[in-house]
């Protein structure tokens, strides 16, 4: 299974009472049902199809928020691919060594049969942020914290190295859409601004995001939205 053999090559192997992590070369081969699985394109966020352990959950599909207060933690393994199945994203939530519990990025590529760790690194979000993708050029999107917060961190454009390309904080959206604050929060479906699924373009260029009643846009070569 293609999200087995990520986590293999990221050196964490996931069961259902936890994650067991072990240190092995971060380029390996798939296997046959592995290759299978990455070269079969899709659409959309939820970009693959697959059967996986309950444990993992597609970035793309965020879980219910229980209350403004209180929502659950994410799963300890959330995963997307790109739509050609290029790249693939992991975010692992894991303990730091103060016991607080943070997010840790990583990027792979496949070439050929192998898979390669393009970049790893933790992220700044309170617990990640709550949605993520990754299009076919290895640029990540991440949006919104996983926690209710008017958030610096809204909107993260990352580019194929891992840095940090665009950051839109939570009034800079506002700000665009041309409402108040409140009325932004107020036509929220999940998180503190996202009001549905985003799309990306038929080229993979631009996001087109729901919020505010319409759709935010972003240029993922420049980070620059519209609405």
């Amino acid at each position: 299974m293609l999200i087995g053999w990520l986590l293999v090559a990221q050196g964490a192997m996931a069961t259902t009472n936890g994650a067991i992590r072990e240190a092995i070369r971060p380029g390996i081969a798939f296997s046959e049902t592995a290759l299978a699985t990455v070269t079969q394109p899709s659409s959309g966020l939820a970009w693959v199809s697959l059967s996986a352990p309950t444990s993992f959950v597609l970035l793309s599909q965020s879980l219910p928020v229980l209350g403004q207060d209180a929502i659950p933690y994410p799963p300890i393994l959330r995963y997307e691919t790109s739509p050609a199945g290029n790249y693939h994203l992991i975010l692992t939530l894991e303990p730091d060594a103060a016991g607080r519990r943070h997010t840790t990025a990583s990027l792979f590529e496949t070439l050929g049969d192998r898979c390669q760790q393009v970049w790893s690194q933790p992220l700044p979000h309170s617990y990640g942020p709550r949605l993520a993708l990754v299009n076919n050029a290895g640029t990540v999107v991440l949006l919104d914290d996983w926690i209710n917060v008017a958030s610096p961190r809204a909107i993260v454009l990352m580019g194929i190295d891992g840095e940090v390309k665009a950051q839109q904080g939570f009034d800079e959206i506002v700000e665009v859409t041309g409402q108040s604050r409140a009325e932004v929060v107020d036509q929220a479906t999940q998180g503190f601004w996202l009001a549905g699924t985003p799309e990306l373009n038929r080229n993979g260029t631009q996001l087109s995001i729901p919020t505010a009643g319409g759709w935010l846009t972003l240029d993922l070569a420049t980070g620059e939205m519209g609405f």
